[in-house]
């Protein structure tokens, strides 16, 4: 394992915003995911695990934290005659190249199509469609993750996936706000074993293609970190911002998107600050109680909410 000092964070993640990470390390094997565990205990150092940065906006300044990025991309597709297929994929590959590279040989994740980021995020907070969509939970046969100093392996039913939420997100903290207090290290996942439908892979790219087109049409394409907000119920956030007269509000470098009111865009030289408080506005104008989906991550390594 390579650890890297004050490395700049913002071109790490699709808003490009952030400062430097006290330490920056990515992890190829499991080898370097022990390693890097030892290496933020020994030190008292938080740990944050980073994907794609397609969810998270980091401080300005530099981030008191060891951050480290999942690099294995492994596959192995097992041959079933069964109804689906199994296969194992490390948490650093990424979603979308999943996505197509298994559609080739006839097997259907596309209800997932647009979703950024790498599949360790996506299992992570549980990416999909939406409150009644679906999710990539609905894929999941166990996960693989580094916990307490040992290597366990999760049931689907251990992670607990629900709307944008799993046993990941409900995990303790990396980072305690009184830094005096023992650093409680949530797990780490490292591989997921997913159970796949068949489909001729004409169709499934077919319904590639039209959800991509979907997506061009409705969602914004600068620099965005994907929905902001929670839905609340049967009640998507963009709907509520929208309401809330806020679609196109902008602060500093930071706005609502025109185009699809739960989307944060930055323009060169935005900050931090600037998505906090766009993020505040819409907070305080907004009477139901929306939940922030992205990370927000302070210099010290806790989230800003």
């Amino acid at each position: 394992m390579i650890v890297k000092e004050h490395e700049p964070l913002g071109p790490k993640t699709t808003m490009r915003i952030g400062g430097t990470a006290r330490y920056f390390a990515e992890l190829t094997t499991k080898e370097d995911v022990e390693e890097a565990y030892v290496f933020a205990q020994k030190n008292n150092l938080p740990l944050i695990v980073l994907g794609s940065g397609s969810n998270t906006i980091f401080a300005d300044g530099e981030i008191a934290v060891l951050i480290i990025r999942i690099t294995a991309a492994h596959l192995t597709i097992q041959p079933s005659n069964h109804p689906t297929t199994t296969i194992d994929v490390a948490s650093g590959k990424n979603l979308p190249m999943l996505i197509n590279e298994i559609a080739k040989v006839g097997l259907d994740l596309s209800p997932l199509t647009g979703i950024p980021g790498t599949v360790g995020g996506a299992i992570f907070g549980n990416a999909g469609q939406g409150p009644k969509g679906i999710w990539i939970g609905n894929y999941v046969q166990s996960v693989t993750a580094f916990m307490n100093e040992e290597w366990k392996e999760f049931s689907k039913e251990e992670c607990t996936f629900r709307y944008r939420e799993s046993v990941w997100k409900d995990a303790p903290p990396f980072v305690a706000e009184d830094r005096d207090l023992p650093l409680q290290m949530a797990p780490i996942i490292w591989s997921v074993t997913l159970n796949i439908p068949h489909d001729d892979p004409t169709i499934i790219k077919e319904k590639i293609e039209l959800l991509l087109k979907r997506r061009i049409e409705t969602q914004p394409h600068q620099r965005t970190a994907g929905s902001c907000f929670k839905a609340i119920g049967e009640n998507p956030a963009w709907q509520l911002i929208d309401a809330a007269g806020l679609r196109g509000m902008k602060h500093g470098g930071v706005q609502i998107s025109e185009k699809h009111a739960n989307f944060l865009i930055s323009e060169k030289g935005a900050t931090f600050e600037d998505a906090v408080k766009v993020v505040s506005v819409v907070k305080e104008k907004i009477p139901e109680k929306l939940e922030v989906e992205m990370r927000f991550i302070k210099t010290n390594g806790s989230l800003a909410y």
